[in-house]
């Protein structure tokens, strides 16, 4: 029984059975659903991360399409394309500018041109890409050294989306946005600035030999500096120059306002006048000249109450016909004087000219002598080309007061004769030292004619040396800035001219701060240094290379045009000059596009270099070079910043633009030039606006995906 009983258990029941299949059957089942399950998910996953690599391949080719287009559309922005007008608006409005989303301003065609390459991979695919400024920050700030309210510094930032089926990828890159003047600063503002010029001598300047016209045969020639706009100027308005508008503005006392200023530092300079009313003549400082070699001495009277108490009263004194008949003749006496220049040379005489007569002292002779100087500060003698300004420094000018004895007989009969006597009676008061002096000295007429004059001793007039010397023909010297207020009479032809002016508009001015303003913004406020102009550039340096050959490669485009569009830093460890154009190039050189270099080492070579437009500009920085070459009479458009460099003689050479030197290096061999300051490149003027670059880096800072 008990086996029977065991045999039941062994044998399953037929439900027992048909469960036990059941269950078997839905694990197999589930387990048949898991694997599809996992196998169809693991597609989806597969196929989730294809369309997203898909995505962000379409996303980057947005990034690399875009970009060179972008940072051309951005530069372009600052040209007077009319298309542009509201992202230059943006660019160049002062003060600092929220971020701001420029993509449809920049009026590219890369998103149609992505969509429809996006469409050619799939129906699904598309790219869109975004620009936007953001984080522009003023970069120039500090009014002692320079402060821009347009300079800034921020990012660029290029947005692009990549959709493909179910993935979207998006990737944003950053890249350095820059923008920047090219011009230098406050030294866009002078003509000329020379940080020594004063040392080494106070006539190092004077060494022209020229003839009493001005005209220079031989030998170095002078410097001529134009401070305002001429019609060689490069300018945007230099075609509509008016001579007759011209003229008329020199009527404006504050005229130096407008123009190129000089700076002259160091000890004292004395610049002698070139005699003459050519184009090398500087007797305009005096005397209005009408036209090239024609003008009229101006006889300036002192007043009654200036003059020594024998002048007031009317005097008896022998005739110099005595040796007819002796006679006491009544006579009153004045003061006049004419203002002359130096030269050298007559036909008379091959040097020391001026002195000729006994009018001027020897002693006069070896101080000042007769050579006139090779700094032109104020223009030539045309009209219209007379380019007075403010000049600081210690810097004084020399020229010839020849003293003439006014002298009315009151007798009537005395008076005819004299009057008949042609060319009228000349008494000069000759130039006497005080050890020469005495009161028994003759006062002749000077070509020793017999007219009626008075038998005249100094003592007669004059009490003592220091009365006599005070009204002498002698050399005269002053700031050379007085010559501004001179002028100012001439243009607006008062009658009854004084010498010196009877107002004094500008004065010596050795050591000056200046303030450069536009509207109501101070763009800089202090004392002008060159070192501080290096350093406004060197703070915006967008791009280095290591020396000058690559930078010419980097920099020449097809036509062998210079086309900068940037500040670059050329690093020049070689201490190569930097010769611009190289010789393997043509002169002169073609600017395309403007810009800024600085050179580490080096000194400059200029063969000649021509701006395309007048809304470009090229400086050149070098920060440790020692000269400054021409080697080209062809002219150059450039401004030069070089404080440790000397000027140094090579050919004639014609310069549009600024110059900082620390000083001009002048010998017999020095032939000069001309220095055309351009009135458009000051700060204080609004066109000089038009000189921004904006630089975008070639370098991305930010990857985000």
């Amino acid at each position: 029984m008990g086996n029977h009983f065991f045999m039941l258990t062994l044998i399953p029941k037929k439900g027992v059975a048909l469960a036990v299949a059941i269950s078997i059957s839905s694990i197999l089942m589930l387990l048949a659903v898991a694997m599809f399950s996992f196998i169809n998910n693991q597609h989806l996953g597969i196929n989730a991360i294809v369309n997203g690599e898909i995505a962000h391949f379409l996303a980057e080719a947005g990034i690399n399409r875009c970009i060179p287009e972008i940072r051309n559309s951005i530069s372009s922005a600052l040209s007077t394309n009319p298309n542009n007008k509201k992202l230059r608006e943006i660019l160049l409005t002062p003060g600092k500018v929220k971020d701001t989303d420029i993509t449809k301003l920049l009026g590219g065609s890369w998103n149609k041109e992505l969509e429809k390459f996006a469409k050619e991979t799939d129906e699904t695919a598309a790219i869109e890409v975004k620009i936007w400024l953001r984080e522009l920050e003023n970069s120039e700030t500090d009014k002692k050294v320079w402060a821009d309210p347009i300079a800034r510094r921020g990012f660029v930032v290029i947005e692009s989306e990549g959709r493909y089926k179910t993935g979207k990828r998006k990737i944003a890159i950053k890249r350095l946005i820059n923008i920047t003047n090219i011009l230098p600063g406050f030294m866009s503002k002078f003509t000329m600035f020379l940080t020594e010029a004063g040392n080494n001598g106070t006539k190092k300047y004077n060494i022209i030999k020229n003839d009493y016209k001005g005209m220079v045969t031989d030998g170095p020639k002078p410097l001529i500096l134009y401070n305002h706009l001429t019609p060689e100027t490069p300018s945007a308005n230099s075609d509509n120059w008016n001579f007759d508008e011209a003229l008329k503005s020199e009527q404006n006392e504050d005229i130096w306002k407008n123009r190129g200023w000089i700076w002259i530092g160091g000890d004292k300079i004395r610049l002698n006048l070139c005699s003459g009313a050519g184009d090398l003549g500087e007797i305009f400082h005096f005397y209005d000249v009408s036209k090239v070699n024609d003008f009229s001495p101006i006889r300036f009277s002192t007043p009654e109450n200036l003059l020594p108490s024998s002048f007031k009263n009317i005097n008896k004194i022998p005739w110099d016909k005595t040796a007819s008949i002796i006679r006491t003749v009544s006579y009153k006496f004045g003061h006049s004087f004419v203002l002359d220049s130096f030269h050298d040379r007559s036909n008379r005489k091959s040097s020391d000219a001026m002195y000729e007569g006994g009018i001027l002292s020897t002693e006069e002779l070896h101080e000042h002598g007769s050579k006139s100087s090779v700094l032109h500060l104020y223009g030539d003698a045309r009209k219209g080309f007379q380019s007075r300004t403010k000049v600081f420094g210690n810097v004084y000018s020399a020229f010839i007061r020849f003293s003439n004895l006014e002298i009315e007989p009151k007798e009537p009969d005395v008076s005819n004769i004299f009057k008949s006597v042609f060319p009228p009676p000349l008494y000069l008061l000759r130039s006497i030292i005080e050890k020469d002096y005495s009161n028994s000295i003759d006062i002749k007429e000077i070509n020793q004619r017999i007219c009626g004059g008075p038998m005249l001793k100094t003592g007669m007039l004059f009490n003592n040396y220091s009365e006599y010397s005070s009204f002498m023909s002698k050399i005269i010297e002053q700031p050379y800035v007085y010559s501004y207020n001179n002028m100012q009479e001439i243009y607006t032809n008062k009658p009854n001219r004084h010498f010196p002016p009877s107002k004094t508009i500008l004065s010596l001015d050795t050591d000056s701060n200046i303030s450069l303003r536009r509207d109501n913004h101070t763009f800089f406020e202090g004392k002008p240094s060159a070192s501080t102009a290096l350093q406004t550039i060197e703070s915006r340096v967008h791009l280095e290379v290591g020396n000058i050959k690559e930078f010419w490669d980097k920099f020449l485009n097809e036509d062998q045009e210079l086309d900068l569009n940037a500040v670059v830093r050329i690093k020049n460890s070689e201490n190569l000059d930097f010769a611009v154009p190289p010789s393997n190039l043509p002169q002169p050189l073609k600017v395309r596009g403007g810009g800024a270099i600085l050179l580490d080492q080096g000194s400059i070579d200029l063969r000649g270099v021509l701006c395309n437009s007048a809304n470009e500009a090229l400086t050149i920085a070098s920060t440790y070079g020692t000269n400054i070459y021409f080697s080209s009479n062809l002219p150059n458009h450039v401004n030069i910043i070089a404080p440790n460099a000397e000027l140094s003689y090579s050919s004639k050479f014609i310069l549009f633009g600024s110059l900082c030197a620390k000083n001009i290096y002048v010998d017999n061999r020095f032939q000069g030039g001309k220095i055309y300051f351009r009135p458009e490149t000051a700060p204080d003027s609004s066109f000089s606006d038009s000189f921004y670059k904006v630089y975008v880096s070639t370098k991305d800072s930010y990857w985000n995906e």
